[in-house]
């Protein structure tokens, strides 16, 4: 039999009945016509080097103004296109909050909650205007010119800053988002429309030019779902998609909250804290990818939209850092987009490039694995004579580890609570591709399900597998 080796993570509360996952590996739909596969897996992207930023973690970071703007620790660095460098100076930064940088032309925001600073040029200032609330701001926005903040309390309520200038704040320019008494925890911009995020409902806003208060309430726009998570609200693909207070994820359709996790991404998000989970997006390769990070569960997981159009269900993958088989999160805090680049902020000052033809993370490995649909045998006993990986071969690097580039392969009879010794085959030598990866004489079962695994700094490109199963006896 011949067949797709997983399309993203499907492992069941029983895994007996479903025990697949995809990490570090995303699925693409091959063209329908002359293809000799419907699915392509390839690896997702690694971390080429971009610059040292400081010596602290890499918060958040915006490109404004021609410039970068990138906060590590407590120092926001302004960094030219060709690499130089300025720390900006002025007030202090604090070490801890959430950060978050926008612009508005001239001047640069950065909440880090619950302060507001400014910057022009290179120099930061505390904003400390009358009119900016005592309790400070949980979340920050800008659309049409004015900074929005949400207040950071449970009263609703929602501020914006005086046109074009972030350090300007009047008491009387407050909005409140009273359709349900849950306060507010997150506002989000998008297709200029403010999108403000309660522990139980959501409401959507726009710039109607009203006075006194420029912003009113968009008809209709109340989606009775509120959000789990303040930092797991982001845009992409014409949507916005956050982590529901019922901890489902959700993407809008218009004003409708639309599930796309499944069942077996609920079953993780069902148990432990998701409030510090926060949401990233970035488009590569034909690809909008929505990254959802849940620090205190240990994960990572990835939807993409375009293998889920394809497949005409949700399709997520693992995304995570390091070459241990056991779950993990990836560990990138934050990711912008600069100079024509998707930069990822990481620990120790390091930003650097997502890159399709990189195949480590800034020089460390990357584990690749794909844990298989299970083999049924029917109630029979069975024997798997043979079983091959369908991959792109002749890989191999001309020098170092990568030369002779090698995938592992296990299985497990008991629906992936024991697992057989690691055995390994050769996907080529450079240009080497006349060769097949394969593995003989797997003994008999009853149900099996089969990983793989790679982590030399090659390319990976999966189409499927192939077995020879002959049954026997019951």
């Amino acid at each position: 039999m011949r067949g797709p080796l997983a399309l993203g993570y499907a492992k069941q509360r029983s895994k007996p009945v479903n025990a697949a996952r995809l990490v570090n590996l995303y699925a693409e739909a091959a063209p329908p016509e002359g293809s000799r596969t419907k699915v392509v897996l390839y690896g997702t992207p690694g971390q080429k080097e971009w610059r040292t930023i400081g010596g602290d973690t890499i918060r958040d970071g915006i490109e404004a103004q021609g410039v970068a703007y990138i906060l590590s620790g407590t120092i926001l660095y302004k960094t030219e296109s060709d690499g130089t460098t300025t720390a900006c100076s002025g007030d202090l930064i604090p070490p801890t909050g959430d950060a978050t940088l926008i612009n508005n032309g001239t001047q640069i925001g950065l909440l880090v909650v619950p302060d507001l600073f400014v910057i022009v040029g290179t120099t930061v200032t505390k904003v400390t205007s009358a009119g900016y609330p005592t309790e400070g701001l949980s979340s920050l926005a800008y659309i049409d010119g004015y900074a929005v903040g949400t207040r950071n309390d449970a009263s609703g309520q929602f501020y914006i800053s005086a046109l074009i200038d972030f350090s300007s704040w009047d008491a009387l320019d407050v909005g409140n988002a009273e359709s349900n008494p849950d306060g507010l925890i997150r506002v989000l911009v998008d297709h200029r429309e403010v999108w403000l995020f309660g522990d139980q409902t959501t409401e959507v806003w726009a710039n109607t030019g009203a006075s006194p208060f420029p912003f009113e309430r968009v008809p209709g726009a109340l989606l009775e779902r509120g959000c789990a998570a303040r930092r797991s609200p982001a845009k992409m693909d014409n949507s916005v998609f956050w982590l529901g207070d019922d901890r489902i994820v959700y993407r809008a359709e218009g004003y409708q909250p639309v599930r796309i996790s499944t069942h077996a991404i609920e079953e993780v998000l069902r148990v432990g804290t998701v409030s510090d989970a926060y949401g990233m997006t970035y488009f590569q390769g034909g690809h909008h990818f929505y990254v959802l990070t849940l620090p205190s569960i240990g994960r990572t997981f990835v939807f993409d939209p375009a293998a889920s159009a394809a497949a005409g269900m949700a399709i997520w993958h693992e995304r995570q850092s390091g070459t241990s088989l056991e779950p993990a999160v990836w560990a990138v805090q934050c990711i912008f987009h600069a100079y024509g680049k998707t930069l990822v902020g990481l620990q120790v000052g390091r930003v650097a490039e997502l890159d399709l033809d990189t195949y480590t993370d800034l020089g460390e490995p990357i584990r690749s694995a794909i844990v298989g649909m299970p083999f049924f045998a029917d109630g029979l006993r069975a024997m798997m004579v043979d079983y091959e990986i369908e991959c792109e071969l002749g890989v191999g690097l001309s020098t170092g580890q990568g030369s002779d580039p090698e995938i592992m392969m296990r299985y497990s009879d008991d629906g992936g609570f024991n697992w057989s010794p690691e055995r390994r085959a050769s996907i080529g030598r450079m240009g080497v591709r006349l060769i097949r990866a394969m593995w003989e004489r797997l003994g008999t079962f009853r149900q099996r399900t089969v990983e793989i695994s790679i982590s030399d700094p090659v390319k990976r490109a999966f189409y499927g597998m192939r077995t020879a199963i002959r049954p026997l006896s019951r």
